[in-house]
C-alpha cells in the first residue's frame, strides 16, 4: 500500500485528476455568480454532426453568460463536450483556476517534485526490467 497505492492516491488528489473538464468548468462558472442571483452555468450546444452513423464527428460549443467560450470535437457528444470544456478552461480567464494552481504548487511544491521524481524512477526501472 505504501509503495503503490498511497503515492498515487496523493498525486491523484493534488492533481485533482478526479475532476474532469466539465466539472471543473461548472465549478469555475459557479464561483463567478452574482450575489443574490441564480448561478450561471455553462450551456453546451451541438453545432455540427458529420459522417455516417457508425463514424460520426460532433462539434460542440460551450457558452457562459451568452458568450461562446470554448469549442470541441469528438466521436460522441460527451467527448465533444469534454473538449469544449477543456478549450474553455484554457482560453477563458477564470481567476480562481490560476489561484488554485498557485496555492497547490506553493503548498505542495516539494512533495510534487518528489512524486514526479519517484514516478520517473519507476518508469525507468520498468523500462529497464
Amino acid at each position: 500500500m505504501n509503495v503503490c497505492f498511497f503515492p498515487r492516491l496523493k498525486e491523484f488528489i493534488l492533481n485533482q485528476d478526479w475532476n474532469d473538464p466539465k466539472s471543473q468548468l461548472q465549478q469555475c462558472c459557479l464561483t463567478l455568480r452574482t450575489e443574490g442571483k441564480e448561478p450561471d452555468i455553462p450551456l453546451y450546444k451541438t453545432l455540427q454532426t458529420v459522417g455516417p452513423s457508425h463514424a460520426r464527428t460532433y462539434t460542440v460549443a460551450v457558452y457562459f453568460k451568452g458568450e461562446r467560450i470554448g469549442c470541441g470535437k469528438g466521436p460522441s457528444i460527451q467527448q465533444a463536450e469534454m473538449g469544449a470544456a477543456m478549450d474553455a478552461l484554457e482560453k477563458y480567464n477564470f481567476p480562481q483556476m490560476a489561484h488554485q494552481k498557485r496555492f497547490i504548487e506553493r503548498k505542495y511544491r516539494q512533495e510534487l517534485k518528489e512524486m514526479r521524481r519517484e514516478r520517473e524512477r519507476q518508469e525507468r526501472d520498468s523500462d529497464e526490467g
